[in-house]
C-alpha cells in the first residue's frame, strides 16, 4: 500500500514539474514577444524573435495533454510561420510592418489557451 501511495505522489510531481517547465517556458516567449514588438532597431527585434522560435521549439516537446497536443502543437507551428514571416519582413526593413504582423501571435495564444482552460462550474452541470 505504501508503495502505490509513493508511486502515486511522484507521479503527481513530475506531472507538475512538466506543467511548471511548460509554464515557464511560455512565460519566457512572452518576454520575448514583448521585446520583440518593442524592438527599437531591426537586429533586436529578430534576435527576440529568434529566440521566441527556440522557446516555441522547447514547448513541442512539453507534456501536452493526449487529447489537446495534436492541436497545441498546430497552434505552436503557426506562431513559428508568423514570427519567421515577421523576420523576413524585418530583413527587409519593413519593422511596423513586421509589428502589425506579429498582433497575430497574441490572437493565436488566445484561441489556443483556451484549450487547455479547465471548465466552468457551468459547463461541468450542463455541458457544453
Amino acid at each position: 500500500m505504501k508503495f502505490v501511495l509513493v508511486i502515486a505522489v511522484f507521479l503527481g510531481f513530475s506531472v507538475y514539474a512538466e506543467s511548471s517547465d511548460l509554464n515557464q517556458i511560455m512565460k519566457k516567449m512572452g518576454h520575448e514577444y514583448k521585446l520583440a514588438i518593442k524592438a527599437e532597431n531591426r537586429e533586436q527585434m529578430i534576435s527576440h524573435l529568434e529566440r521566441f522560435i527556440l522557446l516555441i521549439e522547447q514547448a513541442k516537446n512539453a507534456g501536452f495533454q493526449a487529447d489537446k497536443k495534436a492541436q497545441s502543437i498546430e497552434g505552436l507551428n503557426k506562431s513559428i510561420a508568423v514570427a519567421k514571416s515577421a523576420i523576413v519582413m524585418a530583413n527587409k526593413g519593413q519593422s511596423d510592418r513586421a509589428r502589425k504582423a506579429l498582433k497575430e501571435i497574441n490572437s493565436l495564444r488566445e484561441e489556443y489557451h483556451q484549450l487547455h482552460e479547465p471548465p466552468s462550474v457551468w459547463e461541468l452541470l450542463f455541458g457544453k
